[in-house]
């Protein structure tokens, strides 16, 4: 039991090793959620078309 404690504490990496990216993915992904929203509110707006109609295309797509 011993040999396998000391594999297994050696196979692990220090802490400081490690780093963290978890939330500059979170952000990346929610910066490009908005970018994405936003880019559809502004391509969806034409003529003829109001506020409503986009919420309902954005909730219920046509097949």
């Amino acid at each position: 039991m011993d040999i396998a404690e000391r594999a297994h504490s050696h196979a692990l990496s220090p802490r400081s090793a490690v780093r963290n990216y978890d939330g500059w993915i979170v952000a990346g992904y929610l910066a490009f959620a908005v970018i994405a929203c936003v880019a559809i509110y502004f391509a969806g707006a034409g003529p003829g078309m109001s506020d409503g109609d986009l919420a309902v295309m954005a909730g219920m797509p046509l097949p």
